[in-house]
């Protein structure tokens, strides 16, 4: 991950012309962040992405008929080498929790992307962290907590975590840093990652979002 000189490498999708305009500038302030690419189309703008061998990819979900569940769970399982940052309105449009369900680790509200929020989630999520407009984070655990209630059974996947674990996915759910959970339990962040490999397999998931599903689902965490 990362370019020459630890450079972001950031790639943009979106149709409308003058917010990508406007959002690339502002990403040029950051510093540290390079615009490899932008597209208009998600076909066009996931093969590019790839290629250009992006960090970051925002895509711009507004205005766009297409962008079902479907499309945006596959738009981040198919950048699954570039974390996904979801530029959208909070409340309007259900596809940003499908995204972020499916691992996208940013949300960007059209009505409060200041240039100070704009770089600090990108950056957070070429870091591998998750930042969520808190607004949006009440809806995805809405919608979690109701796949709990759907659905009954656990799966193949049963094996408790352990209390270590335990305290992770509770750190999870308030959606804490790899950082932040090892100030929070004085250990290193090699230790959390480990745990979270360990939790991810317990549960069957792929992503901090779906190990958080998982977790409310079984009535692992407290809500």
């Amino acid at each position: 991950m990362g370019g020459p000189m630890d450079t972001v490498r950031v790639f943009l999708i979106g149709r409308r012309t003058m917010c990508m305009e406007g959002l690339a500038a502002i990403l040029s302030t950051c510093g540290s962040v390079s615009i490899v690419g932008r597209a208009h189309e998600w076909t066009e703008g996931l093969t590019r992405a790839k290629a250009l061998d992006s960090d970051v990819v925002v895509v711009d979900m507004v205005h766009c008929p297409e962008c079902g569940p479907a499309t945006a769970a596959s738009c981040v399982k198919e950048l699954e080498d570039a974390n996904v940052v979801i530029l959208g309105v909070p409340g309007g449009d259900t596809t940003v929790v499908d995204a972020l369900q499916a691992g996208a680790l940013g949300f960007l509200s059209l009505d409060q992307a200041d240039p100070d929020t704009v770089c600090s989630t990108v950056l957070a999520a070429a870091r591998g962290e998750a930042a969520i407009d808190p607004r949006i984070s009440s809806a995805v655990l809405a919608r979690m907590r109701n796949l709990s209630q759907a659905v009954s059974t656990t799966g193949p996947h049963d094996a408790s975590p352990t209390q270590r674990e335990a305290q992770v996915l509770e750190l999870l759910v308030k959606g804490c840093s790899n950082r932040q959970i090892s100030v929070a339990l004085h250990v290193s962040e090699n230790t959390v990652k480990n745990h979270l490999h360990a939790i991810y397999a317990k549960l069957g998931a792929e992503s901090r979002t779906q190990a958080v599903s998982e977790a409310i689902r079984r009535g692992l965490v407290s809500q």
